[in-house]
């Protein structure tokens, strides 16, 4: 019952207008608490299985009362219509799974529901800046602290973020490191806000936060995230500095460099990592036909993304909606044949949709090719979108936080996420509407564009 009253309060504060308030519940039942209140607490007694769907039930309900401002919002803004567009297509696959091909209702509910987090757009659109502004530093400092639980989890070797039944732990005795997953819901648009726009008081504080979240980044020794996230910043620093401070920082990156490789822990992880790489591109491989053991993460994922995108093209209805919004549980799952896989302890089978590994195998299950092309697309144009407001520290945030983690959607599926759509756009919406703003001053930046009159009248400021 709490997490309804949270959502009703929620949905009561947005049309008093009392903004702040109502999207921190908003995003903390989006967050499963923000992963320090119990999530059983929130929705016991309710027939719900995650705080999420209350998220997603404000959302609707939002968008169904200011209907008449999102149709005329739909008719001129093109993100919002591109976002609709490509809901409105998961929609029409859900409909295909549920009477073409005979899925449950429950089954397909459960994978569509998730992309109605693209329409917390609108909503953010309906939201004044400033509050705007307030919400994400708010989210940003909620992040700080779940990166100190996060580290204490390591020397106490006891779970404080999130539940300990949904932690997943790697003991990697070959580094002598305990490895928690449980990293910060928005641990990468916080680095990057940090880091690029967030004006501090005094440098201390600086180096102290990122600190902070730097080593939160490396102590769960993803490969992939330590390396992308130091290629995304290191490109944007490299674009904003002159050609001569450019080979000062490249002669640095490369020491910091080899300063991390002699830690053996570091070390040990990227050469694993190395060697994973070289078997896909050993010549006379066959991505369809790679072998891989419990070592070999990246052979695995591209194995795992081969297997079906060769079953999805067989036929022409799966190249459009791929085998449909179909859950790992439903009993239509079980007919499906790939050897590519984890082992499902709980079946003793090899789990044939669900993965966190590569967020392309899921999209081209659910989605089919075509949907995952649409998806690829309307990605890019919210890219150049954070690209067209560059001048707005938080649009930069936003390009580099979407560049990160579509880079990493081919090690894990946070893409996927409604946290991730979450944050993409709560920033664009703020980046609009500042850059839409004929002056406006956040953390000391000035902005001299002309307001939209399209924007000044869907979305007063």
């Amino acid at each position: 019952m709490v997490g309804t009253l949270l959502t009703l309060v929620a949905i009561g504060l947005f049309f008093s207008s009392r903004y702040y308030s109502s999207l921190l519940i908003f995003i903390g039942l989006a967050t499963k608490g923000f992963l320090i209140i119990p999530q059983e607490w929130l929705t016991a007694g309710l027939p719900v299985e995650k705080t999420s769907d209350m998220a997603v039930m404000y959302i609707v309900v939002i968008c169904v009362l200011r209907f008449g401002t999102l149709q005329r919002a739909i008719r001129h803004d093109s993100i919002l219509r591109w976002l609709v567009l490509f809901v409105a297509f998961v929609f029409v696959d859900g409909l295909y799974s549920r009477f073409g091909l005979g899925y449950e209702l429950t089954s397909v509910v459960r994978i569509f529901r998730n992309n109605l987090f693209l329409l917390s757009f609108f909503v953010f659109m309906l939201v004044p800046v400033q509050s705007l502004i307030r919400v994400w530093h708010a989210v940003a400092v909620i992040t700080l602290i779940q990166c100190v639980l996060f580290l204490l989890q390591i020397p106490t070797g006891t779970v404080l973020l999130g539940y300990q039944e949904s932690t997943h732990i790697n003991n990697m005795e070959s580094i002598g490191w305990i490895r928690y997953y449980n990293t910060p819901t928005f641990l990468i648009p916080t680095l990057f806000y940090y880091l690029f726009a967030y004006e501090y008081r005094s440098k201390v504080a600086k180096w102290l936060i990122v600190g902070l979240l730097l080593v939160t980044v490396i102590a769960p020794m993803h490969r992939s995230l330590m390396l992308i996230i130091a290629l995304v910043s290191s490109a944007y620093i490299l674009s904003q500095q002159t050609t001569s401070k450019r080979f000062l920082y490249i002669a640095l990156l490369t020491i910091v460099g080899n300063g991390a490789m002699m830690i053996e822990s570091i070390q040990s992880r990227m050469n694993d990592g190395l060697a994973d790489i070289s078997k896909i591109l050993a010549p006379g491989h066959a991505v369809t036909y790679l072998t891989y053991d419990a070592n070999d993460t990246f052979t695995y994922r591209i194995a795992h993304l081969a297997e079906r995108l060769a079953y999805v093209t067989a036929e022409p209805m799966r190249l459009l909606f791929g085998i449909g919004l179909l859950t790992e549980d439903a009993k239509q799952a079980s007919k499906l044949t790939f050897e590519a896989g984890l082992y499902n302890r709980h079946t003793g089978e090899i789990s044939q949709i669900e993965t966190g590994d590569i967020a392309w195998s899921l999209l081209i299950l659910y989605i089919g090719v075509v949907g995952t092309i649409f998806f690829i697309v309307l990605h890019v144009r919210l890219l150049r979108c954070f690209f067209q407001h560059r001048d707005v520290p938080i649009s930069v945030v936003g390009a580099l936080t979407m560049m990160t983690v579509f880079l990493l959607s081919f090690t894990g599926v946070e893409i996927l996420y409604g946290s991730f759509q979450i944050s993409m756009t709560l920033m664009l919406g703020a980046a609009i509407k500042i850059a839409a703003t004929p002056i406006f001053r956040t953390h000391e930046t000035r902005l001299t564009r002309p307001p939209s009159s399209l924007v000044a009248t869907l979305f007063p400021a």
